[in-house]
């Protein structure tokens, strides 16, 4: 019986060890949270946009699938608060039928700036590789259930919320 092995190569050792060892860097860090922050922020004061929910929406969802892999546990319910005032917002700016900026309301500010603090500090636990897998397995999940993944510049983002 002839079976064939399966060999899996890789590149570059160096840097694919690197990759799923080293954590993220201050600077890096940063760039990912900024915009979030950002979007946060122009919630806050009841200017944002549809793309800025976008954004803080699949900062929850990310957040999410963190938490499955069981790396960072135990942000579920913050996560689930978020989730519930991002859904919640959505509503009162979409009741027009297009999306019309709305205040956030207390409860959804404190809600969405605890979550961003603790999404924060758990992407502070993860390596580069490990935020590359969930970012992957995210966008696997929303285009199996037929959603569409855009790819936003950050400038986009945050040129926006300072408008």
């Amino acid at each position: 019986m002839n079976t064939k092995t399966r060999r899996h190569t890789v590149k570059d050792p160096i840097s694919t060890a690197w990759k799923y060892s080293t954590r993220l860097t201050t600077a890096e860090l940063a760039d990912i949270v900024a915009p979030v922050r950002a979007c946060l922020a122009a919630a806050a004061a009841g200017v944002a946009t549809e793309l800025q929910h976008l954004v803080l929406n699949t900062q929850t969802i990310l957040a999410m699938e963190i938490e499955r892999t069981r790396i960072v546990r135990g942000l579920a319910g913050h996560i689930a608060q978020a989730q519930a005032a991002l859904e919640s917002w959505e509503l009162r700016a979409m009741a027009s039928g297009t999306w019309l900026p709305a205040a956030l309301e207390f409860a959804e500010q404190d809600a969405l700036a605890t979550f961003v603090d603790l999404h924060e500090f758990q992407l502070q636990q993860l390596s580069a590789g490990e935020i590359h897998r969930a970012s992957q397995r995210m966008i696997a999940r929303v285009q199996s259930a037929g959603g569409q993944v855009v790819h936003v510049a950050q400038e986009t983002i945050t040129e926006r919320a300072a408008a």
